[in-house]
């Protein structure tokens, strides 16, 4: 029924970009038979934003995506969740929404596609999407290396991040002390953390004080303190 509906919004300029997945997940849904128990099932939101993507793609404007589409959702991609009829609607009209005003473009990445929908190499673009998935994989690889670079740049200069902690740690233990002190006479965690950066205090990596520093350092040190003591004056700060 939703095929004949979609087929019958397709004019000859288009009529030729039913691509073999989509005429799958739209007369099929997505069959749970071709997934392990290994595999990430896609969820209905991921279906929906896929063949959103597709309407984009062929020309079709977003009024004609979610007319089509919002009684798909409810009546065929509804086995895939809990929500209701009216959640399920509000959803894929925010799906489409995102689709149509973002720059995410169709990539079916052919036979591996999430999906396991059907994909035949007589697909229109397929030789197209299947030079997209090999670009895009050697892009994964240089990244995983790149990856791997600054991880071990950021092991070889640990030694040095701890030598600027030693030079800044003895007007950063008094910075806590100030910072506690002041906690205890009532004023506030913001006017104490512009008292230490009016003072020249430096964190123990010697970058400038900020609310969340100062009270991820107030909670490291006060950790072995009553909470209860602790969060009734921090509580009373805010």
């Amino acid at each position: 029924m939703y095929l004949n509906r979609l087929q019958k919004m397709l004019t000859e300029d288009n009529e030729k970009y039913l691509f073999p997945c989509i005429r799958d997940l739209v007369a099929n849904g997505l069959n749970l038979e071709r997934f392990t128990d290994e595999d990430n099932i896609p969820s209905r939101q991921d279906i929906t934003q896929y063949i959103a993507a597709w309407f984009k793609y062929i020309g079709l404007s977003s009024d004609e995506c979610r007319e089509w589409m919002t009684e798909y959702c409810i009546s065929v991609l509804s086995a895939l969740s809990s929500s209701s009829k009216s959640k399920i609607r509000h959803s894929t009209k925010c799906n489409i929404k995102y689709i149509y005003k973002s720059d995410v473009t169709f990539d079916c990445r052919c036979e591996k596609n999430r999906f396991k929908a059907t994909c035949k190499p007589m697909c229109p673009i397929y030789e197209e999407m299947a030079h997209r998935s090999k670009e895009s994989k050697a892009a994964n690889i240089v990244e995983s290396y790149e990856t791997i670079v600054e991880h071990r740049v950021a092991k070889e200069i640990a030694p040095i991040k701890h030598f600027i902690k030693d030079e800044y740690r003895e007007q950063f233990e008094k910075a806590i002390e100030v910072a506690q002190h002041h906690l205890k006479q009532w004023v506030s965690k913001k006017e104490i953390v512009n008292l230490l950066n009016d003072s020249g205090f430096k964190t123990r990596t010697g970058e400038k004080w900020s609310y969340s520093i100062l009270g991820n350092e107030l909670r490291k040190l006060n950790k072995n303190i009553d909470k209860a003591e602790v969060e009734n004056i921090w509580n009373k700060t805010l």
